[in-house]
């Protein structure tokens, strides 16, 4: 029944007033990656993190119990928003996800690009980090890279990954939670290197993984690369049906609205900031 109520909100023509909109937003399910600091769901700091900022941003008060679920699986997150009526409040859009999700035009955060991780004792590697570096050279001359299953570091850059799928400088980590394992990778020298989403470097920085207390110099430094966008834009992803279309047409309308955005603005500066983030996750 709430899900019908939710539907003819939508539908009807009290849907663009503010009260009736933000009310049928709170009738979303939503899916969250598990990986902080974009979400955390468990523990003193759960609903907190990137995405649980977005979901309060959009509903203007934190969620209500159960209405949020966190997932450090993303194979099994993508599952479960193909079997029914969910929406993730950040993601990358990609053509491979747009088979199987509608996502917002709005974006609910606009972040740094992915950098290039790597370690400080790699100096072959190190030889060839300049201002124009290029993946697609690196894979080309047999540097190794290291990623994580079911990660989007944004279509140009997936691509270039998919057209090296199967050979030696691809290795993918099996879980999304990949980060210490990538690292361990990197200073076993499994890998030459790693790539970082924007929030994957606010948790190296949190965990002292690139400036370890009372280090000389960190183990692995970050840095950025050509065939990377200036910005990323992440997006709300929802299932790909008639109810999917008409909860993105509804977000769409919501993330045009001054407060919902300043309110997204600031959920980004604590949670991709590392000073702020530090700060907020110790209040």
């Amino acid at each position: 029944m709430i899900w019908l109520m939710f539907l003819s909100v939508l539908a009807g023509p009290l849907a663009t007033a503010p009260v009736q909109a933000q009310e049928a937003v709170s009738d979303i399910h939503w899916l969250k990656a598990d990986v902080p600091p974009i979400g955390i769901s468990s523990g003193p700091f759960a609903g907190k993190g990137l995405h649980g900022g977005i979901v309060k941003a959009l509903l203007g008060h934190e969620a209500g119990p159960g209405m949020v679920e966190g997932h450090a699986n993303m194979a099994r997150l993508f599952s479960l928003i193909k079997s029914g009526n969910y929406c993730v409040p950040g993601l990358i859009k990609t053509a491979e996800r747009e088979e199987f999700v509608y996502f917002t035009d709005h974006p609910t955060a606009v972040l740094d690009t992915s950098h290039l991780v790597y370690a400080v004792s790699n100096k072959k590697l190190r030889d060839k980090i300049d201002e124009n570096v290029s993946l697609r050279q690196l894979l080309a001359d047999g540097f190794v890279v290291g990623v994580g299953a079911g990660i989007s570091y944004g279509d140009g850059i997936d691509e270039i990954i998919q057209s090296y799928e199967g050979e030696p400088v691809v290795i993918r980590h099996p879980t999304p939670n990949f980060i210490e394992p990538i690292l361990s990778m990197i200073e076993m020298e499994r890998v030459d290197f790693s790539l970082a989403p924007p929030w994957a470097i606010t948790w190296l920085l949190l965990n002292e993984k690139l400036k370890p207390r009372n280090a000389k110099m960190p183990k692995v430094i970050t840095h950025p690369f050509r065939e990377a966008s200036t910005k990323t834009n992440y997006h709300v992803a929802c299932t790909k049906n008639d109810w999917g279309r008409q909860a993105v047409a509804l977000l769409d309308e919501m993330l045009t609205r001054a407060d919902v955005q300043q309110a997204l603005d600031r959920n980004a500066e604590v949670w991709m900031s590392v000073k702020n983030a530090q700060e907020h996750l110790l209040d």
